[in-house]
């Protein structure tokens, strides 16, 4: 991401709207504002003028002033208020990139320049990305512990805790030979090990411990054979991406697409749909047990389930309702099927027709919404990964403690797992800091913030 020169960009929503705002920050912001108004000798505050827009017209405008340092970027800053039409906001940026030195920010820019100029932590920096991107009061308050720094407080205190019990554990190293020293007993490290892990994976939402490959929900179609669930899938994402037979068992692997849920439910993004291979008490062949095995897994993993019954009576025999997962019960087949099944705990869908396709949607968005636990972790990438490798270290650790055992009898192999959770967790704290980490932050704003 460069950061020379003066940026400006949009700083408000897209399209048309009452009031917009587009931001300058840099050595020659005063140049911009002063370019092309009345205004002359800028002062902090707020100031009433109109814009000339080449020198023919003019259109009335507040400009908001900020001196650096005490500015959001720690740059000198001019933000100016317009009527929020498209067409003239692009008319006074041409303007401005028309003054040398003066270009359109890369996204995340002004954020970053924040971070640069310390007026921003890199946890606070993730605060106003995952703010702007809230859906309902979680992510709020998951945002306000990054803004406030109570979050890195906690990770500080996690990592406190690893390092003290690194520190006991490799000090008993030095003293392997020597059986009256144990500087901490198996059984009390693997109960602060325990505590500190239902921490961390609270802060997740999820007891998988996984490595988390995507950044997006996984909400995965099941049930049994033959039971609408491809055509369901091609129906959600409006092509027809899997093969769709009436014989049983024609799906033989997991098939994911993204399904962008945006345009039908505005803020709340993306998932990937998964659809599988249905899950019989026989399989047909070796190849369709193996897809069997691989629904199940990956309806272990998943954030949340599409249950497909074109019966509508929903008989659990694989246990989906103990998993502890936001279930969609979907009636499918609902143009050949008339059963006598309770309606109001599932929702009746053809796929042919597309009948009540928008109100699955809906409910999709509801149950990928309150997928995860209330920490950060549930809701920023970077967090989420790196909690997930130090619970896998913690994990790891744990796998070398005997229970019971009067010392520790491989000291060294519980050390480097929680030499692995420290590393993970130093790249919260700040301790270890990837060389990447700053630019994946940053690539998730928007451009104007």
């Amino acid at each position: 991401m460069p950061t020379g020169g003066t940026i400006a960009a949009i700083g408000s929503p897209p399209g048309q709207s009452t009031r917009s705002i587009i931001r300058i920050s840099g050595p020659d912001a005063r140049t911009c504002a002063e370019s092309f108004t009345d205004l002359t000798n800028l002062a902090r505050g707020i100031h009433t003028t109109r814009i000339r827009l080449n020198n023919q017209h003019s259109i009335p405008c507040q400009l908001i002033w900020f001196d650096g340092p005490r500015s959001y970027t720690g740059e000198d800053v001019a933000e100016l208020l317009v009527v929020g039409n498209p067409v003239i906001l692009e008319r006074i940026l041409d303007q401005l990139f028309q003054i040398p030195g003066v270009r359109r920010a890369e996204p995340g820019e002004f954020s970053a320049r924040a971070y640069l100029n310390d007026r921003l932590t890199l946890a606070q920096a993730e605060g106003v990305a995952l703010r702007i991107a809230a859906v309902g009061d979680q992510a709020l308050d998951a945002a306000a512990k990054l803004l406030d720094g109570s979050q890195g407080e906690r990770c500080n205190q996690w990592a406190e805790q690893l390092a003290m019990l690194l520190a006991l554990v490799e000090s008993g190293v030095d003293f392997t030979d020597q059986d009256d020293v144990i500087p901490i007993a198996p059984d009390d490290l693997r109960a602060k090990l325990t505590t500190l892990n239902d921490q961390l994976i609270a802060e997740i939402g999820s007891a998988a411990g996984s490595v988390i490959h995507t950044t997006q929900p996984e909400v995965v179609i099941c049930g049994m054979p033959n039971a609408g669930k491809s055509s369901l899938f091609n129906a959600l994402l409006g092509v027809q991406r899997a093969v769709v037979s009436d014989l049983a068992g024609t799906t033989r692997d997991a098939i994911s697409e993204t399904l962008d849920l945006e345009h039908d439910i505005p803020g709340s993004g993306s998932i990937q749909l998964t659809d599988l291979a249905g899950l019989a008490d026989s399989a047909i062949d070796a190849i369709d047990q193996s897809a069997q095995e691989i629904a199940r897994t990956r309806i272990t993993s998943a954030d949340a389930l599409i249950w497909c019954d074109p019966s509508g009576h929903f008989n659990d025999q694989e246990g989906l309702a103990a998993l502890g997962k936001p279930i969609i019960r979907v009636r499918t087949k609902a143009d050949l099927v008339a059963g006598s099944a309770d309606e109001r705990n599932s929702i009746s869908v053809c796929a042919l027709d597309g009948h009540r396709i928008g109100v699955l949607k809906r409910s999709i968005a509801d149950a990928v919404c309150d997928r995860t636990g209330m920490g950060v972790g549930a809701f920023v990438p970077r967090h989420r990964r790196a909690i997930n490798q130090a619970i896998v270290g913690i994990d790891q650790a744990m796998h070398w403690i005997e229970p019971g055992a009067r010392a520790l009898s491989n000291p060294e192999l519980v050390a480097s797992g929680l030499r692995d959770a420290l590393d993970a967790l130093g790249e919260l704290t700040g301790q270890i800091t990837p060389d990447d980490v700053i630019g994946r932050v940053f690539a998730t704003f928007c451009v104007g913030k």
